[in-house]
């Protein structure tokens, strides 16, 4: 009779495998593409490879008419709707790393350095390895006191793509078997885009943590909303399809892994399960030390544990399995200080190359909200994320208020990096560990909202109507300015651009609230400068100037007096100046430093022209210039400057400022031209 019942049910059960089936030929098929460069089903049946397009459809298809018997079946859930998203997911986004040049680049080679060195030299010494994967500069040459190659990074991601470096190897042999010119030492290309599916795989398996995580405190259909939303809304979304051999996508995983299995076992965990979870979690920090900030989960949950009992044999057992937790994370963690003392001679070790800590001096302000890869300002949707984290953190005491603790030490680390806005990256990639408890947050923020709407459901369409009102408002400045209206075709495109600028210019950017609202206040200046603002001349150490370029991407910086950007005919850019045209510049501190500027008088017969600069009211010059560009140097004291925005005026002297005739007729001051205003410290 159980054989019967076990008969019966995989007869039911076949929509659900063939399903399956089909999901993972759609993702060996789109893999093989991606690692060996073929398609394995065309080679197989020797048919024509079918487009990736038809793969992807195919296998969204499949998933759909799955998920159509399961509903018609026995009620499909969210969780597997999500499974089976995210698995059409996998191949879609298989094919968008190929489409977008999904390659190892950028700090990916010096993970993948690791991960060569363990499998084909048994060793943590990159020297051999940098140059096979086209790593050179000081990386390959320099030397550290044990005679190994520096290194800056983890082995945590290579211990995560092992597998995937596995199949990528069978891949080059395979090719190596047919005749292709491949090499096999863990090299080439099919070893490199292996881990570029496995960043997809991981990221996409953090994702799914996330709805666990998340549906465990909102309804399934909101956590599933919310983390569609994150994953294609937040900068995540760039380390999976386009940089995924960055370990950001491996690293969410291991934060989302950790810490829903936290919440899951949370006050009934056993002793193996705490060494299951301290496993988890020194993973975690292998891969990115930074994560260390989400074991104040567990952290907490025994201190209390410890403080409040109950009895000697409580705390006992909770110090058995504290015990048995930091044994297991030493464990999985043990690779990296074995990693470290082998190259710098230390168990703990920070490379010279690494970005320097500024504990007691983080820029919590720029790391949220300036357009250098601030959080809020640059990834909206988490500033959603980030309001609702707190407002759950009240509302659910139990769990809320370490979320939020967790998320504020997150900045405060991420902050406190001297280059805190992560170099050249898209986003700010240092907080892909907080995309599982921002998915929490933004589920919370719409299950809010959603009631708060429910309870007004006119401030929905008060919205949408203010929209309109601001479509048309936008368009009318457009069309004053003289670039929209009239009897002929016009390019929506543009108005668009015109219109995005006007509410730029008005409001300034909404989601770098309020730190652009309280400059702009401070420095009596308009908010939308604080964009480039927040970035003041003089604050890197390494670069001791600063630079206006005229014509150039300089309206951030001129205000009144100055007339339209131009061009020479070699390329020089410039704007013309009226008898007074005011440059604002913002500085991080005051500094004597030395003006430079490149100008070129209007110069009519008969006239000695001049230029005057005061700096805040401080007057320079005036200086003798001649016809033609030329370069006008002075020094100027530190008393004329001051930290924040300064205005420098350039003052032409009436006898160089006769009237033109304009284009239409209008009348141009015109004192003369400048090229560009920089400033330098002394050397």
């Amino acid at each position: 009779m159980a054989i019967n019942t076990r008969t019966h049910s995989l007869r039911a059960a076949w929509p659900a495998w063939l399903t399956g089936a089909c999901l993972l030929a759609s993702a060996v098929e789109i893999g093989g593409r991606q690692v060996i460069r073929r398609s394995v089903l065309g080679e197989a049946t020797a048919l024509t490879a079918p487009p990736a397009g038809a793969v992807i459809g195919f296998a969204a298809l499949a998933a759909a008419a799955c998920l159509f018997w399961l509903r018609r079946r026995r009620g499909a859930t969210a969780p597997r709707a999500v499974a089976l998203a995210l698995a059409v997911l996998f191949v879609a986004g298989l094919a968008a790393q190929q489409r977008l040049g999904a390659r190892l680049q950028s700090d990916g080679f010096f993970y993948f350095a690791f991960l060569r060195s363990f499998v084909f030299d048994r060793d943590v010494n990159l020297r051999n390895d940098y140059p096979l994967i086209g790593i050179g500069g000081q990386w390959a040459d320099a030397a550290t006191v044990t005679g190994h190659a520096h290194s800056a990074w983890s082995v945590g991601p290579a211990m995560a793509w092992s597998p995937f470096f596995a199949i990528g190897h069978a891949g080059a042999r395979y090719l190596a078997s047919q005749g292709v010119d491949v090499h096999v030492d863990g090299s080439s290309y099919p070893y490199r885009q292996a881990v570029c599916v496995a960043g997809l795989f991981y990221g996409l398996l953090g994702f799914w943590f996330a709805f666990r995580l998340a549906a465990r405190h909102v309804p399934e259909g909101i956590a599933a909303l919310s983390t569609a939303v994150m994953a294609f809304g937040s900068f995540m979304l760039w380390y999976l399809v386009k940089e995924p051999t960055m370990s950001h996508a491996t690293s969410m995983c291991a934060v989302a892994a950790f810490v829903y299995a936290w919440a899951v076992t949370r006050g009934r965990r056993t002793l193996l399960q705490w060494a299951a979870l301290g496993l988890l979690g020194g993973l975690m920090l292998a891969i990115r030390w930074q994560n260390l900030v989400f074991m104040l989960f567990p952290a907490w949950e025994a201190a209390r544990a410890i403080v409040a009992g109950p009895g000697a044999a409580g705390r006992r057992r909770m110090l058995a399995n504290g015990a048995a937790f930091a044994g297991a994370a030493f464990a999985a963690f043990l690779p990296q200080l074995l990693a470290w003392n082998a190259i710098y001679g230390s168990p703990l070790a920070v490379s010279p190359y690494s970005p320097r800590m500024l504990w007691l001096n983080p820029d919590l302000v720029g790391m949220l909200w300036s357009s250098r890869n601030g959080l809020f300002a640059t990834s909206p949707v988490t500033y959603v994320a980030a309001v609702g984290l707190a407002w759950w953190a009240f509302r659910e005491r139990s769990f809320g208020p370490l979320a939020l603790a967790a998320f504020g030490l997150a900045v405060y680390v991420n902050a406190s990096v001297e280059d805190w806005w992560g170099g050249a990256a898209f986003g700010p990639r240092r907080f892909d560990g907080t995309v599982p408890l921002l998915v929490l947050g933004l589920a919370a923020s719409v299950e809010g909202l959603r009631g708060w709407l429910a309870r007004r459901p006119m401030a929905a369409i008060a919205s949408l109507l203010a929209a309109l009102v601001l479509w048309n408002v936008t368009a009318i400045a457009a069309a004053l300015a003289g670039r929209f209206g009239g009897s002929v075709p016009q390019s929506f495109t543009d108005l668009s651009v015109d219109q995005a600028r006007t509410l730029s210019r008005w409001f300034g950017h909404p989601f770098s609230y309020p730190a652009n609202l309280i400059y702009a206040l401070r420095e009596g200046v308009a908010p939308w400068r604080w964009d480039y603002f927040a970035f003041p001349m003089l604050a890197d150490e390494r670069q001791p100037y600063g630079r206006v370029d005229l014509g150039g991407q300089d309206e951030f910086y001129v205000t009144a007096g100055w007339h339209a950007p131009e061009a020479d005919a070699d390329g020089t850019t410039f704007r013309w100046a009226a008898s007074t045209a005011e440059i604002l510049l913002p500085l991080h501190h005051p500094a004597p430093v030395t003006v430079q500027l490149r100008v070129r008088p209007f110069s009519p017969p008969g006239a000695s022209p001049a230029l005057a600069v005061r700096v805040n009211g401080r007057a320079y010059g005036p200086f003798p210039v001649a016809p033609g560009w030329q370069r006008v140097d002075f020094p100027t004291d530190a008393e004329a400057w001051r930290a924040g925005v300064n205005r420098v005026q350039l003052v032409w002297p009436a006898a160089a400022v006769p009237a033109r005739v304009g284009v239409g007729g209008d009348t141009r001051e015109l004192g003369g031209s400048v090229d560009y205003l920089r400033i330098a410290l002394p050397r």
